[in-house]
C-alpha cells in the first residue's frame, strides 16, 4: 500500500494536488466539474480517475460518447484499462436490441450470473435512488412539482430504470469498505435522458452514495453556468483566456470543501490527450549548477539558441544576419528572459563563439558573470565574453569587462571595436543587449545611433538580440526591423513564451532540469 500512494504522489506533480488531497481526505465528496466547450471537461474527468486510480477503484459512465471514441481520442486510455487501473465501466456487449437500455439490462443479468456483483454484507443505502425511479415511473420531471405527492410510494424494483445507475451502485457496493471514485459524464444527459433535473439527481446520489457510503462522485457539467454550484462539495471551473492572442487554457478551483486552496487558479495544457496543470515557479541559481550540455546548430545558416525547444518553436534557432527582439509583457520577470538569454550567451561559449553583451537591469559585469560560472568555466567566459558597462573599472582590469563611455552610442559601439575585443574567438558574433540598460545610458533614441553598428554585424553574419521590457521606448521600431520576435506573458502565475514571428502557439516555461537553468517549454495547447 505504501508503494501506491508514493505513485499518486508522484502524479500530482502536474496536477493540482488540492483536487488530489481533496478527493484522498477521509469520507466521501462530490466535485462538479464544469466550462465551456472545447476546454477539456472529458480530459480532467479521465485524468481525475488516473491520478486516483492506485487508491480507489474508479466508475466512469459516459453518457455522450462511446467508449471506442474515448480510446480513439485517449489512446493512453486503452492501456490503463487493459492494465486494470481505470475505468471499472461495462463490458462492451453489442448484441441484438432494440435500446442502449436494453443492452444494460443484459449486460446486468451476466455480470450477476458471473458473479461480477457479489452481494456483500455492507451494501449502499438505495432510498434515495428507489424514489427517483419511482418517479421517473410514474411520469417523469412532472411529478417533482406536484403538491403533497408522497415520494414514498413511487418506489420500483432495482435495476428496471436506470442501469447505469444501478451499475455505479453495484460497483460502489463491490468495492465496500474500500471508497469508490464515480464519474459521471455528463450529469446533465443522464438527467435529460431520464426527464428528471439535474438537481434532484445529484441530490439523490449525494444522500445514497457520498453521505451514505463514502463515495466520491465527480459530476461533469455541459454549461458553464454556476446554477448547481451549491449541489457540490467543491467546484472546478474550466474556461478559455484569448487575451494574448493565443487560446490559453485555465482552471478555476472555486471551492473545495474542508481543503485549503493554496494556488486558485491554474494555467493547463491537453498535450497527449491528459491533463497537465503548471505550478507557480522562481528560478534560483542551483547550489551546484551542471556544466552546460552544448546544443548543436540545426544547419550552417542557423546558431542554436541552447535550449532545444526553442530551437524546434522558432524553426531551428537563429539565423545568422538577422534581429532577434525578446519582448518582456508587463508583469514578467526579468529572470524569465535571463534564462533565454542566458542560453543563447553559454550555448555560444561553448562553442568558443564571441559574445557582446550588455545586461538587462544595469546588472554589473561582475554579477552578470557569476550569475553564468558553473554552467561554463571562468576561462571559456572569460576568452569569449566581453560586457559593456559604464563604468570605468577599479582595481586590477578584468578581461570581460568593456568600459562603456556613456555619451555617444556611435562611439561607444563601433564594429571594429567589438571585433577587435573578439579577436580570439570564432564567427559569428553574438551581440545581446538589455535595452532598459541601453536607454538608461544613453536615452530613448540610442536606436538611430546603432544603425552603423547593426549594418556591420549582420553583413558579417552576426547575430543581434535585444531584450526590451515595458518601459523601454525602442520597442515598436525593433519590433519593425527583427526577424524573430518572441514574446514573454505571466498569466496566472505562470510563465509562457510565444513567437510572434514566426508566429507560435504558446509555451508555458516549466521548471529546468536539476542544475540547469535551461527551462523546458510545454505548448499550450
Amino acid at each position: 500500500m505504501a508503494e501506491k500512494k508514493e505513485a499518486v504522489v508522484v502524479g500530482t506533480a502536474t496536477f493540482p494536488k488540492e483536487l488530489v488531497k481533496f478527493l484522498s481526505s477521509p469520507g466521501g465528496h462530490s466535485l462538479i466539474l464544469r466550462g465551456m466547450a472545447g476546454t477539456g471537461k472529458t480530459t480532467m474527468a479521465l485524468q481525475t480517475i488516473e491520478e486516483l486510480a492506485s487508491i480507489q477503484q474508479s466508475y466512469y459512465m459516459s453518457t455522450r460518447v462511446s467508449d471506442q471514441s474515448l480510446f480513439n481520442q485517449f489512446p493512453w486510455l486503452l492501456d490503463k484499462v487493459k492494465e486494470g487501473e481505470i475505468l471499472k465501466a461495462r463490458k462492451k456487449v453489442r448484441k441484438k436490441a432494440d435500446s442502449e437500455q436494453q443492452v444494460d439490462k443484459i449486460l446486468l443479468g451476466l455480470a450477476a450470473i458471473k458473479g461480477e456483483l457479489k452481494s456483500e454484507k455492507v451494501k449502499s443505502p438505495r432510498k434515495e435512488l428507489m424514489k427517483l425511479q419511482g418517479v421517473i415511473e410514474a411520469g417523469g420531471e412532472e411529478q417533482f412539482a406536484e403538491p403533497g405527492a408522497n415520494e414514498g410510494e413511487l418506489i420500483v424494483s432495482v435495476g428496471s430504470m436506470m442501469p447505469e445507475i444501478e451499475m455505479a451502485y453495484d460497483v460502489v457496493d463491490k468495492a465496500l469498505p474500500e471508497r469508490t471514485l464515480v464519474v459521471i459524464d455528463s450529469i446533465d444527459a443522464l438527467a435529460e435522458k431520464y426527464g428528471v433535473p439535474a438537481s434532484k439527481m445529484i441530490s439523490s446520489l449525494q444522500k445514497d452514495l457520498v453521505e451514505g457510503c463514502g463515495t466520491n462522485i465527480v459530476y461533469v457539467l455541459e454549461t458553464p453556468d454556476p446554477l448547481l454550484d451549491y449541489l457540490g462539495d467543491g467546484v472546478i471551473y474550466l474556461s478559455l483566456n484569448s487575451t494574448t492572442g493565443r487560446r490559453i487554457r485555465e482552471l478555476d478551483i472555486l471551492k473545495l470543501r474542508g481543503c485549503e486552496i493554496r494556488q486558485p487558479k491554474y494555467v493547463y495544457t491537453l498535450v497527449g490527450g491528459k491533463v497537465r496543470t503548471f505550478e507557480y515557479t522562481r528560478y534560483s541559481k542551483p547550489d551546484k549548477p551542471r556544466p552546460f550540455e552544448t546544443i548543436p546548430d540545426c544547419d550552417s545558416k542557423h546558431i542554436s539558441t541552447g535550449n532545444a525547444d526553442l530551437d524546434a518553436m522558432i524553426e531551428g534557432g537563429l539565423r545568422k544576419g538577422t534581429i532577434t527582439l525578446i519582448e518582456l509583457s508587463p508583469g514578467v520577470p526579468v529572470v524569465a528572459s535571463a534564462a533565454i538569454e542566458s542560453a543563447i550567451i553559454c550555448n555560444s561559449v561553448t562553442q568558443g563563439r564571441g559574445v557582446a553583451w550588455i545586461p538587462t537591469k544595469k546588472a554589473g559585469a561582475e554579477s552578470a558573470r557569476e550569475e553564468l560560472l558553473g554552467f561554463v568555466s571562468a576561462d571559456s567566459f572569460d576568452k569569449n565574453v566581453r560586457i559593456l558597462e559604464p563604468h570605468a573599472p577599479t582595481g586590477v582590469p578584468k578581461p570581460y569587462a568593456v568600459t562603456l563611455e556613456g555619451e555617444d552610442i556611435k562611439v561607444d559601439m563601433k564594429w571594429q571595436d567589438i571585433e577587435y575585443n573578439l579577436k580570439n574567438t570564432g564567427a559569428p558574433i553574438l551581440t545581446i543587449i538589455g535595452f532598459d540598460s541601453l536607454e538608461s545610458i544613453y536615452g530613448a533614441g540610442v536606436l538611430d545611433g546603432m544603425m552603423e553598428f547593426l549594418t556591420s554585424l549582420l553583413n558579417n553574419d552576426g547575430i543581434f538580440v535585444a531584450t526590451v521590457t515595458p518601459s523601454v521606448r525602442s520597442t515598436s521600431r525593433l519590433s519593425d526591423l527583427a526577424h524573430t520576435h518572441l514574446r514573454i506573458d505571466k498569466i496566472s502565475g505562470v510563465t509562457m513564451i510565444r513567437g510572434e514571428e514566426p508566429f507560435t502557439a504558446p509555451n508555458a516555461m516549466t521548471d529546468p532540469a536539476p542544475g540547469d537553468f535551461r527551462p523546458k517549454l510545454v505548448p499550450i495547447l
